[in-house]
């Protein structure tokens, strides 16, 4: 498969999983094109966006920081964050993203289903 960016919609969306402002994304992999994978795509939270805090109960949700800084949520601990880092909610827990800069922060997303119990990782 080859997808090429300039295929793939750019899609803005405003108050995501509570959060506020606006955020713009391409999802790049959708259910069924890999497996494992749920979705896999980037988003841009414009300056003062947020993704709220939001829970995990059978995914597992990795943020790659591709561009700008912020503050990563981690299971209710807030860490800064910069191009380059990245932070990983397991099931179970939860985690959001804060643009708290005067520029665009931009991240890759990757959303798995938690391994099955007694399944190697």
């Amino acid at each position: 498969m080859i997808r090429r960016s300039a295929e793939v919609p750019l899609e803005t969306k405003l108050n995501v999983r509570g959060g506020l402002g606006v955020t713009r994304g391409m999802e790049l992999l959708k259910l069924g094109e890999m497996a494992g994978i749920l979705s896999l795509g980037t988003t841009t939270l414009e300056p003062g966006a947020t993704i709220g805090e939001h829970p995990h109960p059978n995914t597992e949700d990795l943020y790659l920081i591709l561009a700008g800084k912020g503050v990563g949520v981690l299971n209710g601990e807030r860490f800064p964050v910069g191009a380059g880092d990245l932070f990983l909610v397991k099931a179970g827990g939860s985690h959001g993203l804060i643009n708290d800069s005067a520029a665009p922060l931009t991240f890759l997303g990757v959303l798995t289903r938690s391994p099955e119990p007694g399944a190697p990782e």
